[in-house]
């Protein structure tokens, strides 16, 4: 669908312009092995903000330490920094990804990506052409420069450039809070089951004396680490994870065999995934002494309670 508001066309090709000079790396995806394999067709993506501000990172982030900052090349596009800065706090990655002419990806899906789950990934078309199309659940689209679109892309989707010059869009993913749905056209959001919403809520960060009381040791089920699965599925490629609750730097962290995932804070005991969303979630509950991990889509729930050795 469409949102406002509609952006400078002239102003966006001509930051684009300057910045199509530079290497642009090849799309990888990013799971809990770390960074996956490049595309195999020429799709290529320059960062403007991810995990860490890495400029030579690709993907589009997950859970782990490092906060989303922008990178190196947005302070050379103003118009391009302005147009991110005007959206509702929650943006983790900004990326323009570019699809060459004859280019082609094939039909898939991004999971867990939809207002079920608190995660929404917004296009700003930037060049294209007509012959660069998104089959999105079977509707074909052709989206015209700087207007602003909302996508429900946990839909089966492809696209295709069949035209002569690249189809460039900034991408951005952000997490869903009500400031964004006003954004959306009204009729739209009337039909929404916010039910079936979840929304972000915003940090509440604990005082350096209550973040001993929540270190610890606690077995992570497979279901709740294995972050990029599909979720709520059984099918899980990960074991449980036996893993602590560390304080460093004046946050928790939790420490597992391959990985370290910042802890964010969002009230009650209650902490999401830094770099994530609240889709999953992990309530500490210290005089209980149990853990209890929650997956959510929309309103079904997946939970699971393991027991919490404090101050291990």
């Amino acid at each position: 669908m469409r949102l406002t508001p509609t952006f400078d066309t002239d102003r966006l090709q001509a930051e684009v312009g300057h910045l199509t000079r530079l290497t642009w790396a090849r799309q990888r995806t990013y799971t809990e092995q770390g960074e996956g394999l490049e595309s195999p067709v020429d799709w290529r993506v320059l960062a403007l903000r991810n995990q860490g501000g890495d400029e030579q990172r690709t993907d589009a982030g997950g859970p782990g330490t490092a906060p989303f900052t922008n990178t190196r090349w947005l302070d050379s596009t103003p118009y391009l920094a302005e147009v991110l800065a005007s959206l509702p706090r929650g943006m983790r990655a900004a990326r323009l990804m570019s699809l060459a002419p004859g280019a082609q990806v094939g039909t898939h899906r991004d999971t867990p990506m939809g207002l079920p789950y608190g995660m929404v990934r917004l296009h700003i078309p930037i060049v294209t052409n007509d012959g660069a199309v998104l089959v999105l659940d079977g509707d074909t689209h052709c989206w015209k420069p700087g207007t602003f679109w909302y996508g429900d892309f946990s839909r089966p989707h492809s696209i295709a450039n069949s035209g002569p010059s690249n189809r460039i869009h900034l991408v951005i993913d952000t997490a869903l809070t009500p400031e964004l749905l006003d954004l959306f056209p009204r009729t739209s959001v009337d039909r929404i089951d916010v039910a079936d919403v979840l929304f972000e809520r915003p940090e509440l960060p604990l005082r350096p004396g209550e973040l001993a009381s929540f270190r610890g040791r606690v077995t992570v089920p497979a279901a709740f680490a294995n972050w990029s699965a599909e979720p709520l599925d059984d099918t899980v490629s990960i074991g449980d994870q036996h893993s602590s609750i560390v304080a460093e730097d004046g946050r928790l962290v939790l420490v597992g065999p391959d990985a370290r995932i910042g802890l964010v804070h969002v009230g009650a005991g209650e902490f999401r995934l830094q770099g994530w969303t609240e889709e999953r979630t992990m309530h500490i509950d210290r005089r209980a002494e149990a853990i209890r991990f929650t997956i959510r889509n929309g309103s079904c729930w997946w939970t699971e309670q393991s027991p919490f050795l404090a101050g291990a």
